[in-house]
């Protein structure tokens, strides 16, 4: 049987997001590979930046020395070739092999302005290498599969989803001691955000609902400080005094945050799928969410909605409205069906 080699070079990044679900599969698909005979390898980048992931046992971990641009386009190509394997890109990463399978996450860069035009351009360079070389393609939401099967020219039958889960948050301890960063901020009192910086996480929403609403305390976390929410928001800051940003915040710090949070917030106008509810809901708290993308569809009636262009929104009769429980949401999206449902694909792989 030939090897499969997944690259997991994004797990040099913070694990956040797209690395979260390279991290939490890979690690679950280890244990499951016990006994199997399978020859299954993490190759990444080793530029010098630690990876993650350690302690593996049933996966080979093979570090390639590159720079950034020759590992994609000249490395790892070349070892796939020399080992006669088959790749699995899970973290939106393409190379130019007909012997693969991808996860595209989202193709926002292709559908929202919200990028760097060279960005945006290397994103369609890595989609049209996908059309054209992908075995087999996959994305995390069926709200996705749509656009990725437009912009791909591919039948929607052909385009294949495997969620994210929620079970990293048990094995996280909750870190207290954030709220010594946030003195103003008073446990049970205050509504959290969690995400990326990027404009379509739309943090705007926030602001705007936070200047109506001065009796109310918004937490918004992410990025190194605030610079790093751009421009717009360090301005905005200035002149919304209920509004604290704490910057990164570890997993523990995050657990903390919505273990005590009113209610969670995420006005995003475009997910693949959107991590950070689903794991403020496995910490009990309520999740408010935009009614956009694929929101509505993975969280059904287990959440609360809001047009994310509202800034009026009542968020006190918002939490009032009934919601279900959400026990088998938190059944249906599992990293251990994930990294089961990458087993039983690798098997296949390696034995066509």
């Amino acid at each position: 049987m030939r090897p499969i080699v997944i690259n997991g070079t994004v797990l040099c990044d913070n694990i956040t997001g797209i690395p979260r679900y390279v991290y939490e599969v890979v690690s679950r698909l280890d244990k499951l590979l016990e006994g199997t005979g399978l020859d299954v390898r993490l190759a990444y980048r080793d530029d010098g930046r630690p990876l993650h992931l350690t302690g593996l046992k049933n996966i080979q971990v093979v570090p390639l020395h590159s720079v950034r641009y020759c590992y994609n386009l000249f490395v790892l190509p070349h070892y796939l070739r020399k080992n006669h394997a088959f790749f699995v890109g899970l973290a939106s990463d393409m190379l130019m092999t007909r012997k693969s399978a991808v996860v595209l996450h989202d193709i926002r860069p292709l559908v929202m302005d919200t990028d760097r035009g060279f960005f945006r351009f290397k994103f369609w360079v890595h989609c049209l290498s996908t059309k054209w070389f992908a075995q087999e393609v996959y994305t995390v939401s069926d709200d996705q599969r749509h656009p990725s099967a437009e912009k791909l020219g591919s039948p929607l039958d052909k385009i294949g989803v495997t969620y994210n889960g929620w079970e990293h948050m048990n094995a996280v301890e909750p870190d207290e001691s954030v709220f010594e960063k946030l003195p103003e901020v008073k446990k049970g009192e205050y509504f959290y955000a969690l995400g990326s910086l990027a404009k379509h996480k739309n943090y705007k929403w926030i602001r705007e609902v936070a200047r109506r609403n001065p009796d109310k305390t918004f937490v918004v976390a992410g990025g190194a400080d605030l610079a790093a929410f751009g421009k717009d928001e360090a301005d905005a800051a200035k002149d919304t005094g209920n509004v604290f940003y704490p910057g990164y915040v570890t997993d523990g710090e995050n657990k903390a945050l919505m273990q005590h949070c009113k209610a969670f917030l995420h006005p995003a106008v475009f997910e693949g799928f959107g991590i950070p509810p689903l794991e403020a809901l496995s910490q009990g708290a309520p999740i408010l969410l935009s009614n956009a993308s694929c929101l509505p569809e993975l969280y059904g009636d287990c959440a609360r909605y809001f047009d994310p262009y509202d800034y009026e929104v009542d968020l006190d009769a918002l939490l009032a409205e009934p919601v279900s429980d959400p026990d088998k949401l938190m059944k249906k999206y599992s990293w251990d069906k994930t990294a089961a449902f990458w087993l039983e694909q690798i098997k296949r792989y390696a034995a066509e």
